[in-house]
């Protein structure tokens, strides 16, 4: 947040300045801890941008008197500014309060205006919940791009030979699955119930049982919590816009890599077809640049200086050209959010209004590429075994409920050897990560070392 202007503005943007939207919530990440030092970060920047809009002013308001000169001066005085800005806050702020061994996210700088106070706050209580709302393609926003995909049918009137069918219901299906995965006690292992929905169906696309639970509030934003009792009458439902799924969560690399499998097991009507779905997620490791924080010494050398003032020398062109308008978008911010702010009520009346997140924070800060080769594997680790032991637990299941299995493990073998399969009631989709808006490879490999 601090040596990223852009991330900032976006965290600020997106999320703090969006109070009718839904939070992208990250495993892992304290999001209101992030933000406040985002609303920090802009706070320093545009008090930056003041003082360089005042040395333009200066810079342009003595350049005929001087020939030329007022604008070296200027020039060397706006380097200087920026420099001084880039030091303090490498080795003011991140150095002392952000590295590895002395960060305290309770001393978080608390933001002075009441309204964002309270926003804060209120990202901080829904920070945690079993609600998802996206207003994306994809409903697993927060988590990570999905880089693998498989579904199948299966066949739960069909008996074993000689013996008849047991009866289930779809919650024994979920409650024996988590328990066999469970059992695995792999690293930062989770298993949660979550609701997945997309932010333009709450006001009209979902029942009313569940608008009640998730939007309490149509003028504000949607909840984080539902009740247990509506996550199972929707998962013997099946069909809603809004759809439990169980999320199998493996986290390693102190946080750094998170799979994410999100499960769906449905009966269909007549409860003759059981309908199985799982799509896995990755957060990949953050960017480099994000990393280096706990590399910084108490000061700097001397090369670092001279490497931040270069570096200082190369921003302050752009930022001195760009400082006018910062300061007229901050001084029309509050027109411009009330202009926004009175064009979603619009749209809340006339119930078009998307609810969803758009933009998640740990998504924004991955990386594209692995740093170290162990963290490929890992995450093929990851990913494999809890997908080996799902697909055993359906196995185990339906033998246990003398279903004939026989297709099942015909379709885990094919799951297992293949990256891309379509039968008659099957389809896998495997892809790579796909962090950021980087390009997507299959297999994905470490395409520089680090």
């Amino acid at each position: 947040m601090h040596t990223d202007i852009a991330l900032a503005r976006k965290a600020v943007n997106q999320i703090v300045n969006e109070p009718r939207r839904a939070a992208a919530s990250s495993p892992g990440v304290d999001l209101g801890c992030v933000l406040r030092h985002a609303l920090a970060a802009r706070r320093r920047q545009k008090r930056r941008d003041a003082v360089l809009v005042l040395l333009l002013l200066v810079i342009l308001i003595t350049l005929p008197f001087t020939f030329g000169g007022s604008l070296i001066l200027g020039f060397l005085v706006a380097w200087a500014i920026v420099a001084f800005e880039l030091i303090s806050v490498h080795y003011g702020i991140v150095s002392r309060q952000l590295k590895r061994d002395n960060f305290d996210p309770h001393h978080a700088p608390r933001p002075p205006n009441a309204q964002d106070a309270a926003r804060l706050e209120a990202i901080e209580l829904r920070d945690r919940g079993n609600v998802v709302v996206s207003s994306r393609f994809a409903p697993f926003v927060g988590h990570g791009g999905a880089y693998s995909a498989w579904s199948f049918a299966l066949n739960t009137a069909r008996p074993e030979r000689g013996k008849q069918v047991i009866p289930f219901t779809i919650h024994e299906l979920y409650g024996h699955i988590s328990s066999r995965v469970g059992a695995l006690h792999l690293p930062g292992m989770d298993i949660g119930d979550v609701l997945l929905v997309n932010g333009a169906d709450l006001p009209l696309g979902i029942d009313d049982r569940t608008r009640a639970e998730v939007l309490r509030n149509p003028a504000g934003p949607p909840g984080a919590q539902v009740s247990e009792a509506l996550l199972r009458g929707l998962r013997e439902d099946g069909n809603g816009r809004a759809r439990p799924y169980l999320a199998i969560r493996a986290t390693g690399w102190s946080g750094e890599l998170v799979n994410t499998l999100f499960l769906r097991c449905a009966l269909l009507p007549g409860r003759e077809i059981a309908f199985i779905e799982g799509s896995s997620c990755l957060l990949a490791p953050v960017r480099e640049q994000y990393r280096a924080v706990d590399s910084l010494l108490d000061a700097p050398t001397f090369r670092q200086w001279c490497g931040l003032v270069g570096q200082a020398g190369l921003r302050t062109p752009i930022l001195l050209i760009g400082s006018p308008f910062s300061i007229i978008e901050a001084i029309f911010s509050p027109v411009s959010e009330q202009h926004q702010q009175l064009r979603q009520e619009r749209l809340i009346r006339l119930r078009q209004f998307n609810y969803g997140s758009e933009f998640s924070l740990r998504e924004a800060a991955s990386d594209q590429l692995y740093y170290r080769y162990f963290q490929m594997l890992d995450r093929e680790l990851y990913a494999k075994t809890i997908e080996h032991r799902v697909l055993d637990a359906l196995v185990e299941f339906m033998e246990d409920h003398n279903i004939d299995s026989s297709d099942l493990i015909q379709r885990q073998l094919t799951i297992y050897n293949s990256g891309l399969f379509a039968g008659r009631d099957i389809s896998v989709n495997r892809s790579s990560i796909r962090a950021g808006g980087g390009p997507q490879w299959n297999n994905p490999q470490p395409v520089k070392q680090r």
